[in-house]
């Protein structure tokens, strides 16, 4: 009977657990999608009283059992997160529970989430928490957070340091062209962008070499992931200058997948919106073939106004980018094309200041030019990328195909001294792969004790080739034709192998490796005789035929050394390059020894100070070997070298950034001094209204100043952030002006700050403010400083759920001459209606005022430039917005 008993109560006790229902899941932050721990989960029964309860483990993860589900409800909760309510009947598990942070009232405290947090080497940027009204994508939010800076064109930097990496949920879709995104990712998708300072791109050189760049992290949230996010938006309207309809449409689509990754986007309008720079890549080096053009024609820009503001555009951009991960490598596919046809117009003045010539008492003599100048260029530009990467701890492969061609047509009138039409034809035809393969090995003593020593073997290939032909045709008001046509080509291979090992917290590392450069370039200038005012010029010949080949064989050494907190490296390059000049010039023999010393100090993980130094012999640029005259556009012409010159240079520099992220500031400040010397001087002879741009072999000095700073710091009280910032430079460099010369000196500085922040649910605002000056000095006299004052604000009001009203005004105060200043002001405005969370009509109206022109003045080595500039007149628009 006793064992009958047992039984039936084992057999009870098991009816019983089989009963009880097990609530498993996870909780999830809803912004960043890391994992919550210490979320407080309870179960209430239908009688709303708590059944049971518990808190999240170190990843989130939880487990409570109930003896049944039916009428339950989970209730998840955290500080600073808002929280959550489901019904278990109908929950699946196991729950992945998403907390999106909001704000949770104790006793009439306000406790919100953090804007931003520092976890190790990695500052993470709350996105919600410096989003306004106004915002649409994410770039609009990145200006705010405090140490990152974006700058007009899109490139962004970090405690004054440009970025070297670009993510989105880790991985590397667009590379340096990641305006694309910025532009085109709604930023309510975001939930936090990570800054990971010291980032190191190639996990095989973790611990072995240091970087002092950061990299950024878009961290999306979880409504973004693994499915397409689609957005768009077309809109028409009207504008007054020029007269006629005018048009805005995009299209993107993003999906980013645990093996799968695509952006595309499409963009077209003619309303002062340059596409091109959005397909820029900003972490593109520079290319080996190192051509430039000598044809500089170019349509008169404006500095400090914006593009919208300026730009008569017709433009559009294709881009699709593609990151498919296969295995433990990723492979990337990117194409681009895009399309600007811009028109310009503007009256310009070009002062030249010539050193006692015909003067009294070497007071400086003017010479004036003045331009009446219209013209169009349609540009194009189409790039393609296949890139396969492996990285890993251990290894580390990359193989990239690209290929660029652009081709430009520029069609310029121009009336005033000179009156004339000019054709540019600018194409360039790019191709390169670049290799390179890292092999690490980790060794540890046979005993067990002692350090783990590390091995790099590492392989590098690159091969580009570019063409770059040039032609310019200028038609005189008589009806003389002159006509500069260039073919440039060049070839340019390096092949490399290194090997470092580190031990006891020093790297040494050896690089040896060879360097091939094969260039040819011929140009011919014809009907120069025709056009009169430059006696004497056809001595200096009309043709060019170079050929500039080199083989440079080198090595490399280099020292690494971490002790505790600092960080020193020492670079010690030696070169041996021949060569060649099919008779052009005498061949060569040349050595060339260039040390660097770099310092990093972190004392803490708040502040870091780094020097750097280095000195050098280094060859000029081949681009200046052009013995024949060469005509840049109607009235300039260039002359380069005709012997093979080196030059030595020194140049010192020191940073510093501070940071302390739990009160929102951040700080950083950087100056350097360079020295150069060049057994050539520039030199700069007038014939008539034609000015002729040359070398002479004397020797010459020069010096570089140039220091900035940087101080943001977030003003929680009302939702917003705040920034000081400044730069001074000063350049001397010694030249030659009518045969004189000329000690000259550009001095500049500028200060500035920003201000945003919502200090009323209803109401934002930007704030945006810069002084500049600038001066030139010629020997003993010096032209007057020239000031300029820019400021913006951008309201953003809320009347209710519905409407979103923005006005926006500019104001420019540029200095024209002493005390002769000229004032622009220039007002916006924008009414947006929303008819759901997908849907959303704007009608905007620009230029209120139709202001349509815009004065400045700046100063060049040996000349001042004054331009009267037309702007885009009043414009108004309608659109309409969709989300998916």
């Amino acid at each position: 009977m006793r064992y009958i008993t047992i039984f039936l109560a084992v057999l009870m006790s098991i009816f019983c657990a089989l009963a009880q229902v097990r609530i498993t899941g996870k909780v999830i932050d809803g912004e960043d999608n890391t994992p919550l721990t210490g979320a407080s989960v309870v179960i209430k029964g239908s009688d709303g009283k708590i059944k049971k309860f518990s808190t999240t483990k170190t990843e989130g993860d939880f487990s409570i059992i109930i003896p049944s589900k039916e009428g339950c409800t989970l209730e998840v909760s955290m500080m600073g997160f808002g929280r959550k309510v489901l019904g278990l009947d109908t929950l699946a598990l196991p729950a992945t529970i998403y907390l999106e942070p909001g704000a949770t009232l104790l006793k009439e405290v306000a406790v919100t989430a953090k804007k931003i947090r520092e976890q190790g080497d990695t500052i993470s940027y709350n996105v919600g928490g410096f989003a306004q009204n106004q915002d649409r994508s994410l770039g609009d939010v990145l200006k705010r957070m405090p140490g990152i800076n974006v700058e007009q064109s899109g490139k962004i930097q970090y405690q004054g340091e440009d970025i070297n990496k670009f993510y989105i949920e880790g991985s590397d879709v667009l590379g340096g062209k990641y305006g694309i995104a910025t532009k085109g990712i709604n930023h309510e998708d975001v939930g936090a962008v990570e800054v990971m300072e010291n980032h190191q791109p190639m996990q095989v050189l973790s611990g072995i070499s240091f970087s002092d760049q950061a990299a950024i992290n878009v961290k999306l949230k979880g409504k973004a992931k693994a499915i397409w996010s689609l957005h768009g938006n077309a809109g028409g309207g009207y504008s007054w200058q020029p007269k006629g309809g005018i048009w805005s449409g995009e299209a993107f689509a993003m999906a980013v997948m645990p093996k799968f990754q695509n952006i595309t986007t499409f963009k077209t309008n003619n309303i002062g919106e340059n596409l091109m720079a959005e397909a820029t890549d900003f972490f593109a080096s520079r290319r080996g073939t190192e051509l430039s053009r000598y044809v500089g024609v170019s349509l008169p820009g404006v500095p400090n106004l914006s593009e919208k503001r300026t730009l008569f555009n017709r433009s559009a951009l294709v881009s699709t980018n593609g990151l498919w991960k296969m295995g433990n490598g990723e492979l990337k596919a990117q194409v681009d094309y895009a399309f600007n046809r811009v028109q310009a117009a503007a009256d310009n003045i070009t002062t030249y200041f010539l050193e006692g010539n015909g003067t009294q008492n070497g007071t400086v003599t003017d010479r004036i030019i003045t331009e009446n100048r219209e013209g169009t260029e349609r540009a194009n530009s189409l790039s393609g990328k296949v890139i396969y990467e492996l990285n890993q701890k251990t290894a580390f492969v990359n193989n990239t195909l690209r290929t660029n061609i652009d081709w430009d047509n520029i069609d310029l009138a121009v009336s005033g001294t000179l009156i004339n039409t000019q054709n540019a034809k600018l194409p360039d035809y790019y191709v390169a792969n670049d290799f390179k393969l890292i092999k690490r090995f980790d060794r540890k003593p046979k005993d067990g004790k002692g350090d783990t020593k590390s091995h790099l073997v590492n392989f590098v290939s690159k091969n580009e080739w570019e063409s770059l032909p040039q032609n310019l045709q200028v038609i005189s008001k008589e009806g003389e034709y002159t006509r500069q046509h260039v073919a440039d080509h060049a070839f340019f291979t390096h092949e490399s192998v290194s090997y470092t090992f580190v031990v006891k917290g020093v790297s040494i590392g050896l690089e040896g490796g060879v360097k091939g450069y094969f260039r040819s370039m011929n140009s011919d200038l014809a009907g120069l005789d025709d056009l009169s005012g430059i006696n004497g010029v056809d001595e200096l010949g009309l043709t060019n035929v170079v050929n500039t080949n080199n083989v440079t064989v080198y090595a490399s050494p280099r020292v690494e050394y971490w002790i505790k907190k600092v960080n020193l490296a020492l670079n010690a390059p030696v070169n041996y390059a021949h060569y060649t000049f099919d008779k052009a010039l005498a061949n060569r023999n040349e050595g060339y020894f260039s040390p660097s010393v770099n310092m990093m100090w972190r004392p803490n993980n708040r502040l870091q100070l780094g020097l750097r130094g280095g000195t050098g012999r280094s060859p000029m640029s081949l681009h200046l070997i052009q013995p024949g005259l060469m005509m840049t556009n109607y009235r300039s012409f260039s002359r380069g070298v005709d012997d093979f010159y080196n030059s030595t240079s020194q140049n010192l520099s020191a940073h510093i950034s501070y940071k302390h992220t739990q009160k929102g500031l951040f700080a950083n400040a950087f100056a350097m001094q360079g020295w150069n010397k060049n057994p050539y001087t520039v030199a700069q002879q007038l014939f008539g209204d034609y000015v002729v741009n040359s070398y002479t072999p004397a020797k010459s000095t020069g010096k570089t100043l140039m220091a900035m700073g940087n101080f943001g710091k977030t003003l929680d009280f009302m939702r917003g952030s705040a920034n000081i910032n400044g730069a001074f430079s000063r350049n001397e460099s010694h030249l030659l002006s009518e045969s004189r010369n000329v000690n000259s000196v550009s001095t500049a500085w500028s200060v500035g700050a920003t201000l945003s922040g919502t200090p009323m649910n209803w109401l934002s605002f930007d704030y945006r403010i810069k002084w500049s000056s600038s001066r030139l000095a010629m020997n003993s006299a010096k032209a007057s400083w020239l000031g300029n004052m820019e400021s913006e604000l951008l309201l953003s009001m809320l009347p209710s759920d519905k409407w979103e009203w923005h006005v926006s005004g500019e104001f420019f105060r540029n200095e024209l001459a002493d005390n002769l200043f000229k004032n622009v002001f220039l007002l916006d405005t924008k009414l947006i209606y929303k008819l759901s969370k997908r849907i959303e009509i704007s009608g905007s109206l620009t230029n209120i005022l139709d202001k349509r022109s815009y004065d400045y003045k700046t100063y060049n080595t040996l000349n001042s430039y004054e331009s009267h500039r037309w702007l885009r007149g009043r414009e108004f628009l309608i659109s309409i917005l969709l989300r998916k």
